[in-house]
């Protein structure tokens, strides 16, 4: 079981940096806006967190939220609260990074109780896995289970599910039971419901949770203040010297200029610092004007508080850094403070070698990518290769005409890939312009996933359309049989009918016989006395053949097969053999038979 320890008065320890992540619509910000009594959701695109936020919950807070069980810590507790970063749903977007590993200590892992892990949620356990972050799971939407009764009064998931009807709670334990199999199937052993554990240092807890109805939640933030003060104090140990961070967001901010919104994971910094941000290119130096800061229980992406104004930010901590020169930071970015001139220089090499960690590999042809940010950048690429979307170039700003131009080039090689997409970022007037003139296609959204699908399913209608162009172009096969009673003209035309075993027949297509010798060009091709552009398998039509008479190039017992050109033989064979119909495929296989006899080896199928 958790111990709560005192950590000793002889350390000062910082707040813990929790990671919030999962699957689009699981509920992520939803658990921290039921925290935190604010509605951030509401202002992101698709209700889709799209920018990593930070909220600092203090510990006063978190156990008064708690409640009775919270109260009986007091004077035990010894950290300051939690740094908690609101991810978006796609796991890539985990930029909080440095040198090294990652910032967070630990992550909430939230998936949707009814609908279980989706493939974002694995990339997600994967990522933590990778940077060996320990995570407990929030089994959420709770009050979406079928007969699930909730009370406003009891939020302790331990005492709402004694409330309940014995089938709902089989139910979910089928659930739970559900989703430890599916984390078993990935390697993790020893997962179980929270209140069933004994040692959480074996097993990874699972909390079921509603971030609508609040139950669970109390329980889901008790286990995560236990686990950071007994088994990651090492970790959040405070280290009394110059600011290290990264960058969250760069944006303008009214009376201050441009602005970053960034974390502080370690030391401190202060007003009037040096302050070394990297970007795509040289690292920055600038000094900071003022450190700003939302009030607790507020967020620092939409806070409905004004900020305060602070001398000095210890770690960890959110905060909006106001500093000369700051256009060419980028989000995703790391920065540290300077506090002596002699060690600069080996700061801005620090700087500049982490910057370039995150260099993104391109190919000679590909597609042109654009974002807001480092982070978003580097989920977007990761994302289009995993779908094996050839990138040729990748890069943090607006869209502009350098891109249309750049995509531009692609368009004789591989029109597939002359595009330019854009996750949240505009498109500035000339690259439309230019975009216009030169038919270049430019895809923007402020979604991710949906940015690589609308560009899927561009792709899926080009190439579709190729792919009927070239069908289009290529003889159709057919095996056709002569009915005998119906020989209506033997010549000047010939016209007699004809029943279609096998494939297609269409007008201006040349007939040989069972012997492989021409016979003639249909001429015309006509269904119930109306002349048609093609007749298929069961169909009875009369055709009309030129220069022939029936009786001598035709006879009544010949079996006529329509005359596919070698080359078009070839195509059928190397990429269309799975998209013709069976019949049509049929007649292919049969007139190349016939052709083997009449002129030697031939293409097989």
């Amino acid at each position: 079981m958790i111990r709560l320890t005192p950590i000793g008065n002889d350390r000062k320890t910082r707040a813990p940096i929790i990671a919030v992540l999962g699957h689009i619509d699981h509920g992520k910000t939803s658990i921290l806006d039921y925290i935190r009594g604010t509605i951030v959701q509401e202002h992101e695109a698709a209700g889709i967190t799209q920018h990593i936020g930070a909220s600092f919950l203090p510990i006063a807070d978190i156990v008064d939220f708690i409640g009775p069980v919270g109260n009986k810590m007091k004077g035990r507790l010894f950290i300051p609260g939690l740094l908690v970063v609101d991810t978006p749903g796609h796991a890539a977007f985990i930029n909080l990074r440095r040198r090294g590993g990652g910032v967070a200590n630990i992550a909430i892992l939230v998936i949707d109780v009814n609908s279980g892990p989706q493939p974002i949620t694995w990339e997600s356990v994967r990522i933590l896995r990778d940077r060996k972050v320990p995570f407990v799971i929030a089994a959420n939407k709770l009050d979406r289970l079928p007969g699930w009764k909730s009370d406003e009064n009891v939020l302790s998931f331990r005492e709402a599910v004694k409330n309940q009807r014995p089938e709902v709670v089989q139910s979910l334990d089928n659930k739970i039971y559900s989703l430890m199999a599916d984390f078993t199937s990935e390697g993790y052993k020893m997962v179980d419901r929270f209140d069933r554990i004994k040692d959480f240092t074996k097993n990874i807890a699972v909390v079921p949770t509603s971030a609508i109805t609040g139950e669970g939640i109390p329980d889901l933030m008790l286990i995560l203040i236990g686990l950071v003060q007994q088994f990651l104090k090492d970790n959040i140990v405070y280290s009394d010297g110059p600011g290290k961070g990264v960058v969250l967001e760069v944006k303008s901010s009214k009376g201050l200029g441009t602005t970053v919104d960034a974390i502080v994971y370690d030391g401190y910094i202060k007003r009037g610092d040096t302050i070394i941000f990297g970007t795509l290119e040289t690292p920055i130096e600038t000094k900071i004007k003022a450190l700003l800061q939302p009030k607790e229980m507020d967020e620092i992406r939409d806070p409905r508080h004004k900020f305060n104004s602070q001398d000095i930010i210890h770690a960890a901590a959110g905060v909006k850094i106001a500093a000369q020169d700051l256009d060419g930071v980028v989000a995703g970015a790391p920065f540290k403070v300077v506090w002596d001139e002699e060690e600069k220089e080996e700061v801005i090499d620090s700087i500049r070698r982490e910057m370039q960690e995150i260099r993104i590999e391109v190919e000679e042809k590909g597609v042109i990518l654009k974002a807001d940010s480092i982070g978003s950048l580097e989920a977007i690429v990761k994302l289009f290769k995993e779908n094996n979307v050839a990138i040729r170039r990748a890069d943090v700003g607006h869209i502009s005409k350098k891109d249309v131009i750049d995509a531009a080039t692609s368009q004789q090689q591989d029109p597939i890939l002359s595009v330019v997409l854009g996750f949240n970022v505009r498109i500035l007037d000339e690259a439309m312009e230019s975009a216009n003139r030169e038919g270049i296609r430019i895809f923007t959204n402020d979604v991710i996933y949906r940015l690589l699908e609308e560009y899927k399913a561009y792709v899926d209608a080009r190439e579709e359309e190729a792919k009927l162009t070239v069908l289009s172009a290529l003889v159709s096969p057919a095996r056709l049989e002569i009915i005998p009673e119906y020989i209506f003209r033997r010549s000047n035309p010939a016209v007699f009918g004809v029943r279609v075993l096998k494939g297609t027949v269409s007008p201006k297509v040349q007939l040989v016989n069972q012997d492989g010798e021409r016979v003639g060009k249909i001429h015309q091709v006509q269904l119930n006395n109306k002349s048609v552009q093609e007749a298929r398998e069961k169909d009875e039509v009369a055709i009309s053949i030129n220069n022939i008479t029936f009786g001598r190039q035709v006879k009544e017992t010949d079996e006529l097969h329509v005359a596919v050109p070698e080359s078009h033989v070839r195509v059928y064979r190397t990429r269309f053999k799975d998209e013709i119909r069976p019949d049509e495929l049929d007649a292919l296989r049969d007139y190349v038979k016939v052709m083997r006899g009449k002129e030697g080896p031939w293409w097989g199928i």
